[in-house]
């Protein structure tokens, strides 16, 4: 686990012992939405997922950082992606390959065909089959990228936006 510290606040890199399901939940909800809004063409910019569990801010790679770390890495590519389905869910397996480093890592994602609102209506998920592809691509992505660069990107990234500039 890569931690950090800010001030007073804990940075946490991976999920806490005993928080990772909450971890996940919140992590997924979050891409989910990332993915949804660049399907729908609007340009998302938010490299990090943050977010306080139990006193500690949790810090994650979102969708778009793990993209924009596969283009900065250079050599990084999805080879293959395998999709499965029942009635109520897809599943997808993506496997990636880093040329520089002759790796080969596999990331896999689970997405429910339905959504459930917030007054807990069910609708069709007509991003479901998108959402599951990305989920997977991410997954094994992000398994490739160093946690330093990623605990670094951080910095900086947090430095940027609150306008601090560096000497």
């Amino acid at each position: 686990m890569t931690m950090a510290t800010e001030g007073q606040t804990e940075l946490v890199f991976s999920a806490p012992i005993g928080q990772e399901e909450e971890v996940i939940k919140e992590i997924e909800r979050m891409d989910e939405n990332l993915i949804v809004e660049t399907l729908k063409g609007r340009s998302m910019e938010k490299l990090f997922h943050e977010f306080p569990i139990r006193g500690t801010t949790v810090v994650q790679l979102s969708w778009a950082g793990v993209k924009y770390f596969t283009l900065q890495l250079k050599g990084l590519k999805v080879e293959e992606v395998k999709i499965t389905e029942t009635d109520e869910k897809y599943r997808a397996v993506a496997w990636a390959y880093d040329k520089v480093r002759d790796t080969r890592v596999m990331g896999a994602a689970e997405q429910s065909k339905t959504y459930k609102s917030k007054d807990g209506t069910t609708y069709p998920d007509e991003f479901a089959l998108a959402k599951v592809v990305s989920k997977a691509q991410r997954n094994a992505l992000k398994n490739l990228i160093p946690e330093t660069m990623i605990s670094q990107a951080y910095v900086l990234w947090k430095d940027k936006q609150a306008g601090v500039k560096k000497a």
